[in-house]
This record gives C-alpha cells, structure tokens and sequence, in this order.
C-alpha cells in the first residue's frame, strides 16, 4: 500500500520480494512528480527487497535532479543494510 500526499509517500503493508515490483511501478510517477520523502512507519513486513526498493527509488529521485528523505525506517531496515554493507547509502 502506498499513500501519497504532496511531498511524501507513506509505505504500509510488507515490502517483500512478493509485491516491491508493484511498489515501484506504483511509486515510480510520485517520484517522477516531486516526491521527496517516503515513509517507512507503516510498514509491518519487509525483507532485503525493501533495500532494492529503497536504492531504486534514490535512483529515481536523482535522475530527476532531487534527493529522497527515507523516514520511519523499521530497524530491520537498518540491520540488512549493515549486513549488506550499504548503511552509509541509506545516509545519501
């Protein structure tokens, strides 16, 4: 599930391998519009997709010339991002 409301985009349900495909494609024209933060707080589930969805939606913002603010963030974001090695990105 994904709520937008001007700047920002709130996550809720699993970000898992089973539906980040549709989260993206759902998210992709928010972040073409001018999303700038995406919040994580709603979130119940999520595994190491949820990083792929993260890094590409960074992605995204930067080609449109922005940088993307992710907030709410459950800790298990953070402990696959220190397993993974790529905490620091999350930071950019």
């Amino acid at each position: 599930m994904i709520a937008c409301d001007g700047e920002r985009c709130r996550l809720g349900g699993a970000v898992t391998v089973d539906s980040v495909g549709g989260l993206l494609r759902e998210l992709e024209p928010h972040l073409r519009g001018g999303v700038a933060e995406l919040d994580f707080s709603a979130v119940e589930a999520a595994d190491s997709a949820a990083l792929a969805l993260i890094f590409s939606a960074m992605r995204t913002a930067r080609q449109e010339g922005r940088a993307l603010r992710c907030t709410g963030m459950p800790a298990s974001f953070t402990i696959l991002a220190d397993l993974y090695g790529v905490s620091d990105l999350l930071q950019a």
